[in-house]
């Protein structure tokens, strides 16, 4: 009886453990990794094992390895070869988190454009830092994406609220990263980030309730602008956010188009950078002791007469600015007496006052789409942060305001 040779064994071992359709050809002195399912189109791949008897052993651990990235990420014969060949090791099998995580970096700020390198310098290098410290642990380091998130979670997240926006977004890096070990440099599944329950219980849910926004109400902004006539250009800035609805970053975003005020984007996130928007058109909502001062105010800033604060125009990014304004307001004495006698009330409580003097102020109020468009969110945010000031009140004088007589004469 004839010997089998050793590529008989090989073929007769994957038919075995694999089903058909998986064979291996010879190709320029290494083994060519063949994938012929019945009714599909033949896949193939060179590999970087020699054609020789010795190749036997890596050739079986290889294809487990290609078959689990091919099935469980959706990949072809080609790229979950070329994920695996491309996957960065300090030993077989065990991830060289520290290149895995440069490349993570190149990806988030120069590939995709997700963030700024200012952006990801202060608020995720931190998070991924914190990672790689764990995953180097002498003893108990994590050996998986889950238990890597509960140690995550118990080290750094402690003292932050359950169900917060802190505690979301510290876990989102930790999940987007793990992801991008996975599926873009070939980590074991093992490491992928928990999912569904075992992810919200990490989570947590919110024990308190959000506190509420508070807007400056229009005879406060007036109060506050009248303070400030002495500080021409801190008064811009402050009638620029109050009076057009801009958030404080936005101040570095500004332009005049055919003598209308335009703003550029400041939500940086992977749909703006991929699709970006073109700058919006803001209007001022006037106070009714202060008549025609929104177009006054721009015709000001156009003019250059008059111009912001350099500390909020040359601002080191959108952060920056926005921490600029409010320290000039945290220092302004009229300010702390707003501050002190209107619990809650913020910088932002510019913006939110916009918000709801568009809604409640005026005879008629600015439909909630325009409004939200003005502001520069989508329909959804803005019921959601302002819809909280409808009150029984509020509905009995809007319908009264809308019908009228009608609604007097029974």
């Amino acid at each position: 009886m004839p010997k089998t040779t050793w590529i008989t064994d090989v073929r007769n071992l994957l038919r075995r453990e694999h089903g058909k359709g998986w064979l291996i050809e010879e190709q320029s002195g290494r083994i060519k990794l063949c994938f012929a399912p019945p009714g599909q189109r033949r896949q193939a791949v060179t590999t970087h094992l020699s054609w020789a008897p010795s190749s036997q052993t890596k050739l079986t651990a290889l294809l487990g390895e290609v078959r689990n990235r091919m099935e469980s990420l959706g990949l072809s014969l080609g790229d979950a070869y070329k994920l695996i060949s491309n996957t960065p090791d300090t030993a077989p099998g065990k991830p060289d988190w520290e290149d895995i995580a440069k490349r993570y970096e190149q990806l988030r700020v120069v590939v995709s454009g997700d963030v700024t390198q200012e952006n990801y310098d202060s608020n995720e290098r931190y998070r991924i830092d914190r990672v790689l410290k764990l995953l180097a642990l002498p003893k108990k380091a994590p050996h998986d994406g889950p238990a890597l998130f509960r140690a995550y979670a118990f080290q750094h997240l402690a003292s932050v609220a359950p169900g917060g926006s802190g505690r979301k977004r510290n876990l989102l890096d930790v999940a987007r990263f793990l992801t991008f070990a996975v599926k873009r440099c070939g980590a074991p599944q093992q490491w992928l980030p928990p999912i569904g329950e075992d992810a919200d219980l990490l989570v947590g849910q919110r024990e308190t309730a959000s506190k509420a926004t508070v807007p400056i109400k229009p005879e406060q902004l007036l109060g506050l602008l009248n303070s400030l006539d002495e500080k021409p250009q801190l008064r811009l800035a402050v009638a620029l956010v109050g009076l057009y609805g801009l958030r404080p970053a936005e101040l570095m975003a500004l332009s005049i188009d055919e003598g209308q005020l335009k703003v550029g984007n400041v939500k940086r996130n992977s749909k703006t950078a991929r699709n970006p928007k073109p700058p919006r058109l803001v209007l001022p909502l006037d106070l009714k002791d202060l008549p025609g001062e929104g177009k006054r105010i721009l015709d000001l800033y156009a003019s250059g007469l008059v111009k912001l604060p350099l500390t909020i125009t040359n601002a080191k990014g959108l952060k920056a600015c926005g921490d600029t304004f409010r320290q000039y307001l945290d220092r302004h004495p009229y300010w702390q007496n707003l501050v002190a006698s209107t619990p809650g009330l913020k910088p932002y409580g510019l913006r939110h006052g916009y918000a709801w003097r568009g809604a409640r102020y005026y005879d008629k109020a600015v439909p909630m789409r325009d409004l939200a468009a003005l502001m520069g969110h989508d329909l959804r945010t803005h019921t959601k942060h302002y819809g909280q000031w409808t009150t029984d009140e509020d509905v009995k004088e809007s319908v009264l305001r809308a019908v009228g007589d009608l609604a007097r004469s029974h």
